[in-house]
C-alpha cells in the first residue's frame, strides 16, 4: 500500500512499482477516450492504450480547497488513511489481497481532488477491483486506527523540502482561503482530527456529482460496472469559490539558501484554450535542462537572470490549473547573497509581457514531447483523464491534447503572460536577508 502527494502542472505524478519492469509497459497514445454520464451524474471514462498494465482510478472533487477552519488538514489525513479497515474488509485483508495478486493501490491528493488508483496487470486489476471500491467508498475510520496515523503525519511534515513549502505558501498568499489551504495538515491539528470529522468530510464531498471513475486498459463495460456498484450519495455537493487575490508571505528560517516562488493568475482547467497556453508559457519560460546531465536551459527566464549571480542557482517556471483559476510563475532556489538580484530579474520577466515566436515554438515542442512521452505508460494518463473528468465532466485523449498544443499561438501565450504579470504574488522561505519585499519590486 502506498500513498503520495503531488502536483505538477496539468498532471499528477505517481510512483510505479518494480513489477512493471518484468515486461514492457509502454502503450500507445493513439487511442479513443469514451466518456459517459450515469443517471446519478457520476462521470465514467474508459480508454484502451494497449499496455499490459491496467489502471483504474476513482476520483473525488474533494481536495484541500474544500476544508474549513474547523477541519483544516483533513485531506492530508484522508490520504494517509487510505487502506485502513473499511465496513467490509480489514486493513490486513486489503493489503494482503492486493499484494497477493501483484497489484498496487495509490492514494493521491491535491487542492482539487482526492483519487484512489489501482494498477497492475489486467488480470490482477480485475481481481482487486472490489478492494479499490472498499477503500474509496466504504471508509469507517476506526478511532484506534486513526490515532496511529499521527507519526506518519509528523514524518511527512518533517521531510517537506523548502521549495515545496514555498509553493504551499504561494497558494496561501494568492488565494488566502479555499485554494490557499495547505496540502499538509498543520502541526496543531495532528491528533485532533477525529473519526467523526473524517466521516463527515467524506459524506459531504465523496458524492456522485463530484466523482469520476477512469479505466485505462480495462474494458468499458467493467469500468461502468464498477461505477454503478459504488455506494455514493446522490447529490452534487457544494463548490467553494476561491478567487485570485494576490499578496506576500515570508518565512525567514535562516540557513544558506532562499527559496522564492513568484506567480500571477493563471488559467482554469475549464478553459482549455487558456490552460494549454499557460502550459506552453511554462515551457517557454523554462523548466530546467531538457537534456540529461546538461546544465543548459534555453528558457526565457534562465537567459534573463543568468548574469544576476556568480554562484550556482536553480530556476523553473511553475503552472497550476484549477477548476476556476490558476497560477503561472517561477520558482527560484539560490544562495542567500544572490537571491535578491535573481528575484528582481524574474519579476521583470513576468511583468514584461514579451515572448517571441521562437520561444513559443520551443515551448510547444517541449510540452508536446513531454505529454506524449509521459502518457505512453498510462500512469500520467489516468491522472490527467481523472482530473479532466471530475472537474469538467469530460476527457480528451493525449492525441487531442497534442492537437490543442499545436493550435496555440504566440498571441495566446503572450496574453497568458500579460495576465500573470498584472498582479504578482510572492512567497519566500529560508534566508531572506536579500530578498526584496513585494512593494520594493517594480
Amino acid at each position: 500500500m502506498a500513498s503520495n502527494i503531488a502536483k505538477r502542472s496539468l498532471f499528477r505524478a505517481i510512483g510505479t512499482r518494480g513489477y512493471a519492469q518484468l515486461s514492457p509497459v509502454s502503450g500507445t497514445t493513439s487511442y479513443d477516450v469514451k466518456t459517459s454520464l450515469l443517471s446519478n451524474k457520476l462521470v465514467v471514462v474508459a480508454a484502451e492504450n494497449e499496455s499490459p498494465i491496467a489502471r483504474v482510478s476513482i476520483v473525488f472533487r474533494a481536495g484541500a480547497r474544500n476544508e474549513t477552519a474547523e477541519n483544516v488538514g483533513v485531506t492530508h489525513v484522508l490520504r494517509v488513511a487510505a487502506g485502513l479497515s473499511t465496513r467490509n474488509k480489514s486493513q490486513f485483508a486489503i493489503v494482503r489481497n492486493i499484494q497477493q495478486v501483484g497489484a498496487n493501490l495509490i492514494a493521491t491528493a491535491d487542492r482539487e481532488t482526492i483519487s484512489y488508483t489501482l494498477e497492475g496487470t489486467r488480470q490482477a486489476v480485475e481481481q482487486a477491483l472490489p478492494f479499490l471500491a472498499e477503500v474509496a467508498t466504504q471508509q469507517v475510520f476506526k478511532p484506534w486506527e486513526v490515532v496511529e496515523l499521527s507519526d506518519r503525519l509528523k514524518l511527512e511534515l518533517a521531510v517537506r523540502p523548502l521549495q515545496v513549502r514555498a509553493v504551499d505558501l504561494l497558494h496561501k498568499a494568492a488565494f488566502r482561503t479555499g485554494l490557499g489551504n495547505s496540502l499538509f495538515v498543520p502541526k496543531f491539528q495532528i491528533g485532533k482530527i477525529s473519526s467523526e470529522t473524517l466521516q463527515h468530510y467524506v459524506a459531504s464531498n465523496f458524492v456522485s456529482g463530484r466523482s469520476a471513475v477512469v479505466g485505462l486498459g480495462l474494458d468499458e463495460a467493467k469500468v461502468k460496472q464498477l461505477a454503478q456498484s459504488l455506494s455514493l450519495s446522490d447529490n452534487d455537493g457544494v463548490n467553494n469559490a476561491s478567487p485570485y487575490k494576490g499578496g506576500e508571505i515570508r518565512s525567514d528560517k535562516g540557513g544558506d539558501f532562499a527559496f522564492v516562488a513568484i506567480a500571477g493568475e493563471g488559467a482554469p482547467v475549464t478553459n482549455a484554450k487558456e490552460a494549454v497556453a499557460a502550459a506552453v508559457l511554462q515551457r517557454a519560460l523554462g523548466v530546467g535542462p531538457q537534456i540529461k546531465w546538461s546544465t543548459s536551459d534555453n528558457g526565457i527566464l534562465s537567459k534573463a537572470i543568468a548574469g544576476a549571480s556568480s554562484e550556482p542557482f536553480a530556476s523553473s517556471a511553475i503552472n497550476a490549473n484549477y477548476s476556476d483559476t490558476g497560477l503561472v510563475g517561477v520558482l527560484l532556489a539560490a544562495p542567500a547573497r544572490s537571491a535578491g538580484k535573481l528575484v528582481e530579474g524574474a519579476v521583470k520577466v513576468l511583468k514584461s509581457g514579451s515572448v517571441s515566436d521562437a520561444d513559443v515554438a520551443r515551448g510547444k515542442a517541449q510540452l508536446k514531447a513531454s505529454v506524449l512521452l509521459e502518457l505512453e505508460s498510462g500512469s500520467r494518463a489516468v491522472q490527467l483523464l481523472g482530473t479532466q473528468a471530475v472537474l469538467t465532466g469530460a476527457a480528451i485523449s493525449p492525441c487531442e491534447l497534442a492537437s490543442a498544443i499545436d493550435s496555440v499561438t504566440t498571441g495566446d501565450v503572450r496574453n497568458a503572460l500579460q495576465k500573470a504579470g498584472k498582479k504578482l504574488t510572492i512567497a519566500a522561505v529560508g534566508n531572506l536577508s536579500t530578498v526584496p519585499y513585494a512593494d520594493e519590486l517594480k
